[in-house]
């Protein structure tokens, strides 16, 4: 490394006023036959060719630069949609125009987001607000004359000479802040301004960050989940992870259901962090999507689907959840898939479920579909029979149970959250695969996935696919007058059932 024993800028081409000169031989291409004396001519010709004196007509540049890199020194951010950033470039040279801003802390920097362009009666663009914490404020956006350029944040000095020439007063506020949005044919910088109680102006100026609108992060085939309606019940440790896989998949509109409280233990394996702690988990859950996602549709019921609850509590869950266009089970729980399946029958809806076995040795993903597969009930059972078909004695470690909804008293599912995120993965594949609609990547309806040795896995990835027979079972508990699920669910609680699951 070359360095400047004076500690002051020589070049462009250096890390800092007293940092390192970047030449020729760097960390990205460094070789062992490179010596001191070759590092000293590098220097000498980076210096000769930037010098005015020495008529040098500048060196060839390999400097590449991050984002990362670039804002690492910096505290104060501005995120832009590229969208918006057109928008206020083409506004005529000294225009003024409202715009919103919302302002949040988080990850060592202070990020404001550009939320709205005009006012409240002549939007001329707007944007979901991105962190639901976040701080408001309003401002003023000013189309910097062309050819004027900032080379970085904008400083006072500047800010107060784009004032002047827009006709803006600089007797700034105590509070809130000013909010000015400078645009210039290259970016836009924001500046926030106001006046201490002593009459000293604070200043502080924003690095930009464009988002970029025509980076495709999605299959395009995905597109067809944001007008999905999706019922998840069970927003435990598989049902929160799934959710928040579906959202970040494109899934746009989801009826979450679950009653039970975010406990410390839960942590270990779910979606949500200690700010949900004492908390409903479907309420958390939808304040987590919406963070991913803030212009999905979310709603919760409370409710205990198969447990001591209300007919018409339960009655209401199962129409919302029949009314739905796929319904997805993350609770494991025997009466719970009962409840599902009759909802999925009731209007033809597609099913997919899950189940993490004890032990972390795998799990089961599977799912059926009118006109594809029998229905969940015919399916489940015959899920039964192909386990004890395989002939192999499940072995269970002591002192542990199958995932799921865990009645009182029972010991905790030693399980990992890399367990359960791949079940996870494996559901939400299975449901945006259904979603899509059209022909499947999956040629089998259900799957055994291993992983670790154990039962019938001989090791992880070890996969067995589970096919279904007919595609009967779908028009039971319907019929031409369209049975009310109120009487539905009191047919339900008025049987048993008589199938001995032991995933549940």
């Amino acid at each position: 490394m070359v360095f400047n024993a004076d500690s002051e800028r020589l070049s462009g081409h250096q890390y800092g006023p007293s940092g390192e000169l970047c030449l020729e031989y760097r960390p990205d291409n460094w070789e062992l036959n490179f010596t001191g004396s070759m590092m000293i001519e590098s220097a000498y010709r980076l210096l000769v060719g930037e010098s005015a004196e020495s008529r040098g007509d500048g060196v060839p540049s390999a400097h590449a630069v991050s984002e990362g890199q670039r804002l690492r020194g910096t505290y104060l951010r501005l995120v832009i949609p590229e969208v918006a950033l057109h928008l206020v470039q083409a506004m005529d040279d000294r225009q003024l125009m409202p715009i919103e801003v919302d302002e949040h802390y988080y990850g060592d920097a202070a990020v404001a987001h550009l939320t709205m362009l005009g006012s409240d009666g002549d939007k001329i663009w707007q944007q979901s607000k991105p962190v639901s914490a976040a701080t408001n404020y309003k401002g003023t956006a000013i189309r910097v004359p062309r050819g004027i350029m900032f080379p970085g944040p904008a400083k006072e000095e500047d800010l107060a000479l784009v004032l002047k020439a827009a006709g803006l007063t600089t007797e700034f506020p105590d509070w809130p802040p000013a909010t000015y949005l400078l645009v210039d044919d290259d970016t836009a910088w924001l500046a926030m301004v106001f006046r201490k109680t002593d009459g000293d102006v604070r200043h502080y100026g924003y690095s930009t960050f464009v988002a970029d609108a025509g980076q495709r992060r999605l299959p395009t085939a995905n597109s067809a989940l944001a007008d999905k309606r999706i019922a998840l019940i069970g927003c435990g440790s598989l049902g929160s992870r799934t959710a928040a896989m579906l959202v970040r998949s494109g899934a746009r509109k989801l009826e979450l259901f679950d009653d039970d409280i975010l406990a410390p233990g839960n942590l270990v394996r779910n979606e949500l962090d200690w700010r949900g702690v004492g908390a409903h988990k479907a309420k958390v859950l939808r304040a987590r999507l919406l963070e991913i996602a803030p212009d999905a549709k979310v709603t919760v019921q409370i409710v205990n689907l198969g447990g001591q609850e209300s007919s018409e509590w339960t009655a209401t869950a199962l129409e919302t959840i029949s009314n739905c266009d796929l319904i997805i089970d993350a609770t494991a729980d025997a009466t719970v898939f009962g409840l599902a399946a009759a909802a999925a029958r009731f209007r033809g809806r597609p099913m997919v479920w899950a189940e993490v076995f004890g032990g972390g040795i795998g799990g089961i993903v599977a799912r059926s579909r009118p006109e594809h597969d029998p229905s969940p009930d015919v399916a489940r059972r015959q899920i039964l029979k192909w386990c004890d078909d395989q002939d192999i004695e499940w072995k269970m470690p002591s002192q542990q149970v199958n995932y799921g909804v865990l009645q009182t008293g029972q010991p905790p599912m030693i399980a990992d959250d890399a367990d359960v995120s791949v079940i996870a993965g494996h559901l939400a594949r299975l449901t945006i695969d259904t979603l899509r609609g059209g022909g499947s990547q999956f040629p089998a309806p259900a799957y055994a996935i291993g992983l670790s040795e154990g039962w019938i896995f001989t090791a992880p990835f070890d996969t067995h696919p589970i096919n279904y027979t007919g595609t009967d079972g779908w028009g039971a508990g319907s019929c031409p007058d369209e049975v009310k699920l109120k009487e539905l669910v009191s047919l339900l609680f008025s049987e048993q059932d008589q199938d001995a699951n032991r995933f549940s």
